[in-house]
């Protein structure tokens, strides 16, 4: 019974070691690989950021401009203040 599990622990010990290693290559192989920089020209293009096409509004003409006060005032035209 003893020699059994111990077996078992060893077979077990051997499946964490694998499943292990598969990360580390899958995370050591699946990274982007960098490229030196060789000119200034490089270096400049390496460090500037990006021009991103990015909308500030994304639902922009998709909703229509209400004020909810307006819509929601029923008394709005039936007093009339008369300090004004």
């Amino acid at each position: 019974m003893e020699n059994q599990s111990g077996m078992q622990v060893k077979i077990m010990v051997g499946v964490v070691i694998l499943v292990i290693l598969g990360l580390a290559l899958w995370y050591y192989y699946g990274r982007p690989k960098i490229e030196p920089v060789k000119t200034a020209e490089d270096a400049i293009e390496a460090i500037s950021a990006p021009t991103l096409d990015v909308k500030s509004n994304p639902i922009e003409g998709k909703v229509p401009e209400l004020n909810p006060v307006d819509r929601a005032n029923p008394f709005k035209d039936a007093y009339k203040n008369p300090f004004e």
